[in-house]
């Protein structure tokens, strides 16, 4: 279903080829929100999601830009200002997964996680500010693993619960002045291509951490979607600085 409650408003979307990032973005395209996607190598995925919204009478473009590399997130921003001139809306959706136990940490591996899930969604706030409209939107996507200590999750976590931290930052410094709001959702397993192609070890996991949430299932792109929506919309303009559950019911068990 479309919807104008979104018109006008230019939204960047990381990690959009793909995934929940794809989802979100066709979710706010489908409300009337020009869209900015990422992508690193997956020029396909990309285009088939531009292609898909501008099918539905959507507006949206691809960066090829790395959110782990100093550069990308400034390319996002310089492409989207080139393209549109203003940014009202940023989904730092892009992440990497790492599981391994304490005994098993990979230094690289760690710093990649950290690189994408942290500097990279910094930079591209900090990026943003010359351009980022009064009562702008900043959405993050955090992960369960933020607050339930996963076996295996030290990087991971650790990226995700400095990206809440951030952007509880971020509302203070930006609300006052421009009335920007800036909150999390927190999202659990997720349908992904990532998830669809990872270990057994890594899939025994995941059922687990399902088996505790009330749906009993994984998540869909698409569920996250309304929360994401709200967020950017201006109902939520009183909410800032907090993070919404989306992940069927996890903490309560």
């Amino acid at each position: 279903m479309s919807s104008t409650q979104l018109n006008n408003k230019i939204a960047i979307v990381t990690g959009g080829s793909r995934g929940i990032g794809a989802a979100i973005a066709k979710f706010l395209a489908a409300r009337g929100a020009t869209v900015v996607i990422n992508y690193v190598t997956s020029s396909d995925s990309a285009n088939e999601v531009v292609d898909s919204i501008k099918k539905e009478g959507g507006n949206a473009i691809a960066v090829q830009a790395d959110m782990g590399t100093l550069e990308g997130p400034k390319q996002i921003v310089q492409a989207t200002v080139e393209a549109y001139h203003k940014i009202d809306i940023i989904v730092n959706n892009a992440g990497v997964v790492n599981s391994a136990p304490l005994g098993a940490i990979d230094v690289a591996r760690h710093d990649k996680v950290q690189n994408i899930n942290v500097r990279g969604p910094l930079l591209l706030v900090h990026e943003s500010l010359p351009y980022l409209q009064r009562n702008g939107r900043i959405i993050n996507v955090s992960s369960i693993a933020a607050r339930v200590g996963l076996a295996g999750s030290s990087s991971y976590g650790a990226s995700k619960a400095a990206l809440e931290a951030m952007s509880r930052a971020w509302a203070s410094e930006l609300g006052p002045s421009l009335g920007v709001t800036s909150n999390c959702i927190n999202p659990g397993p997720t349908k992904t291509s990532l998830t669809e192609t990872t270990n057994e070890a890594a899939i025994k996991r995941i059922g687990e951490i399902v088996n505790r949430s009330i749906m009993k299932r994984m998540a869909e792109g698409s569920d996250l979607c309304g929360a994401v929506g709200f967020l950017a919309s201006e109902d939520s303009h009183w909410v800032t600085g907090d993070v919404i559950s989306t992940n069927g019911g996890l903490y309560f068990l």
